[in-house]
């Protein structure tokens, strides 16, 4: 995947227009918020074989455990994580949560993640490993 000439305005409008939106499993989940965000920022959708294969948690959990979890995931679509200190705007990173390991997104000093009822941000010292993009 190589990212568009105008990535970081496709980013931002992103995001802007995600802020509101709730979680929703197989719409607006973590995996499937950054999996969005890189189609925005490349034009190419790495969770294409994913969608509509789960609309619940219970199927949620089914598809990350046949496939190596979060982590197994992101190795899958973006090669192997590199530490988090070298995630840049744009980038994939994994963070804990209440409800286990999610995926979500450098923003520069920050990183966004899809919350129950909209994105949340947090700082970067929250990334445990991170994806280039």
């Amino acid at each position: 995947m190589q990212r568009l000439p105008d990535w970081p305005t496709r980013l931002a409008d992103f995001i802007e227009a995600r802020r509101a939106r709730a979680f929703s499993w197989s719409e607006s989940d973590c995996c499937l918020f950054v999996c969005d965000a890189i189609e925005a920022m490349t034009g190419a959708d790495p969770g294409a074989r994913w969608r509509g294969l789960y609309a619940s948690e219970k199927g949620a959990r089914r598809v990350l455990r046949d496939n190596g979890g979060v982590t197994g995931i992101a190795t899958l679509v973006l090669g192997p994580p590199v530490p988090p200190a070298l995630a840049g705007r744009g980038d994939v990173v994994l963070i804990d949560t209440p409800g286990g390991e999610a995926l979500a997104l450098c923003v520069g000093a920050n990183i966004v993640a899809q919350g129950v009822a909209g994105l949340e941000f947090h700082p970067i010292s929250a990334a445990k490993a991170a994806w280039k993009i």
